[in-house]
């Protein structure tokens, strides 16, 4: 059965989306057909904002692309959007001391996450550690990649029990589904680190 999208204008709605999505992501009008099980002229079609598909053809097109149906239709944000300092959420940590636990009398690390939290496949978070502290972070979903950018100080990134030394302007790139840990100096006279977590989820298929 067809679902009526209405007037041309949320045809051509439907028609941004899929273009802009295909492109955010990397994918061909092909590669969308095999992960959506949508043919591929079912999809040029819509992109050009002709047809009237059925409930069927949007739910394996928003599979495909890993978004719900309702973002399909409807149209999207600006390609520009101001999230104001206030608007980070602060996340917390329970305390992970290094060898030495009076190195800290804190009871949880807190971190910024810049990213809103409803965005799609990236989180961006600020560390903050002082000397001695460390985060263990619990493997994220498969696929996952995540990045780590030292803006100040020193630390140590272990990824599956290797250990790398990372300074100030290194940036560590590392699988994200293993265990891992951010590990500051344990040296008292270390000033903290201070770096930005950049983590890449696997879209959803």
């Amino acid at each position: 059965m067809p679902v009526t999208i209405g007037d041309a204008g949320a045809g051509a709605c439907l028609a941004a989306n899929m273009k802009n999505l295909r492109k955010e992501l990397g994918l061909s009008q092909e590669q969308l057909s095999d992960r959506s099980g949508v043919p591929r002229s079912t999809i040029a079609s819509l992109e050009r904002g002709e047809g009237n598909p059925t409930l069927l053809v949007l739910m394996g097109i928003a599979r495909g692309f890993g978004v719900s149906i309702t973002e399909l239709l409807v149209q999207r944000q600006p390609r520009a959007t101001l999230f104001k300092s206030e608007q980070h959420s602060r996340m917390s940590y329970p305390l992970e001391a290094g060898d030495d636990p009076k190195m800290s009398t804190n009871s949880v690390i807190e971190t910024l996450r810049l990213t809103p939290m409803q965005a799609r496949h990236l989180v961006i978070e600020q560390v903050t550690l002082n000397a001695g502290q460390q985060i263990v972070s619990s493997p994220h979903a498969a696929g996952t990649e995540e990045y780590f950018f030292l803006a100040e100080g020193n630390c140590d990134v272990e990824v599956c029990g290797e250990i790398f030394t990372v300074s100030q302007g290194d940036l560590l790139r590392f699988d994200g589904d293993q265990k891992h840990v951010y590990r500051s100096s344990e040296s008292r006279n270390e000033q903290v680190a201070r770096g930005f977590a950049v983590v890449v989820q696997a879209p959803r298929v």
